[in-house]
């Protein structure tokens, strides 16, 4: 029933949201909001802030988008999925509501309404809240108040709805600050002007973090080392941001002990982003340039053979992310999902092929890992391009 919902409902904005919101009593004014938005890093994030609440003692929920392996992933309280009962039934309560108000939402609209209604009913302490995209006209920006706005790192993505530059689409991101809120930002030359001159605007204060520097086991900020169990050398710089989330919380009252924060970045786990699933396997749903290049510069240090699994969605920007990654591997297999809007295989085999590096097409996704190990010998196989590949592997290797 969800999935039936259309995507985009006309006109854009949260006026039916409201109205729907309205007739179920309005939950989301009665919780607090950690509100994250961003395009790479918001997912990291949300997962290293909620788990630090929760190691802190704090029911702590956490809403994110989109799911890797099963829809219930995107709903959670204490790293507990909600259940597929609770599912059902809260979808069967938003629903009845939504028809009998006549209140008709999009799909992102009518999770995030139910995601509200739950997380209020189980009385959670705190929502880590992410935004789904953008953030001015996103459903998640109903909410009247947040704890503290977060930005993360800000690149060119989902350019059709928010902007063809990183400026206009930071401005979009900025939509979700508060007047007098409380902003946490990823380090960024080009944004930092943007975030700094609209939270000005409204009287907000307003935390860049400084630079992280990765070590083996985690990162070094601000003098202090931090451990942290998400590979990727990009994760430092997300962990830095959480840091600062963690003290500004503290000021606001909340107990957070040193040893919550350390046990909560020693032990949070979030799929899909540079998670080895076997010793010789690493998948990751980067998706945009951005996000290409920050896993390009984590297989670099691995210092290892790479043979690359690839598909991508035809609405990214897939050629110049592939010219970006495919020079550091000694092979590719050009794969495929059964989406509408999945590329084709052939597609990029006939860029791959044209930078004169071996390329193989297989457009069973497992097949083609299958493929890739056999190249591999003693190397390491990278899937990625897309966080539904990722998801898929992810997925079937579990099962076998």
């Amino acid at each position: 029933f969800i999935h039936s919902i259309p995507k985009f409902r006309r006109p854009l904005g949260n006026e039916n949201l409201e109205k729907l919101l309205t007739h179920l009593r309005e939950p989301q004014k009665n919780l607090k909001f950690i509100h994250i938005a961003g395009t790479n890093g918001k997912g990291s994030t949300a997962a290293m802030t909620a788990k630090i609440l929760q190691k802190s003692g704090y029911k702590t929920g956490l809403f994110t988008s989109p799911f890797i392996e099963v829809f219930n992933e995107r709903i959670r309280i204490n790293d507990e999925y909600i259940s597929d009962e609770n599912l059902a039934v809260y979808t069967q309560r938003v629903k009845t509501v939504m028809e009998k108000y006549n209140a008709p939402v999009s799909e992102f609209a009518f999770i995030t309404a139910l995601a509200f209604l739950y997380f209020y009913e189980k009385k959670c302490d705190i929502v880590v809240l992410e935004v789904g995209m953008g953030g001015r006209l996103d459903a998640t920006n109903i909410i009247e108040n947040s704890v503290i706005s977060v930005i993360c790192k800000i690149s060119l993505d989902h350019t059709q709805y928010l902007g063809n530059t990183i400026e206009e689409i930071a401005s979009e991101k900025c939509g979700i600050i508060r007047k007098n809120g409380t902003v946490i930002a990823y380090p960024n030359i080009v944004t930092d002007k943007i975030i700094t001159e609209y939270t000005k605007g409204l009287n907000a204060d307003l935390i860049i973090a400084d630079k992280a520097i990765k070590t083996d086991k985690g990162f070094i900020y601000k003098g202090k080392e931090y451990p942290l169990s998400l590979s990727g050398s990009y994760q430092a710089q997300n962990g830095a941001v959480v840091i600062e989330i963690v003290d500004v919380l503290r000021k606001k009252g909340f107990d957070i002990p040193e040893n919550s924060a350390s046990e909560g970045l020693k032990t949070v786990q979030w799929a899909a982003r540079f998670e080895f699933i076997d010793d010789n396997i690493v998948i990751d749903g980067g998706h945009n340039i951005d996000g290409i290049s920050a896993l390009k510069t984590s297989l670099e240090e691995l210092d290892k053979d790479i043979i690359l699994v690839m598909a991508m969605m035809e609405d990214k920007d897939y050629e110049d992310c592939i010219r970006k990654i495919v020079p550091i591997a000694k092979a590719v297999v050009a794969t495929q999902l059964e989406i509408p809007r999945c590329l084709d295989a052939n597609a990029i085999y006939n860029i791959v092929d044209s930078m004169n590096i071996p390329c193989f097409v297989n457009t069973n996704p497992n097949e083609a890992v299958y493929k890739a190990l056999n190249l591999a010998q003693d190397g390491i196989v990278c899937v990625c391009g897309s966080l539904y590949l990722a998801g898929e592997i992810r997925k079937n290797f579990k099962k076998q």
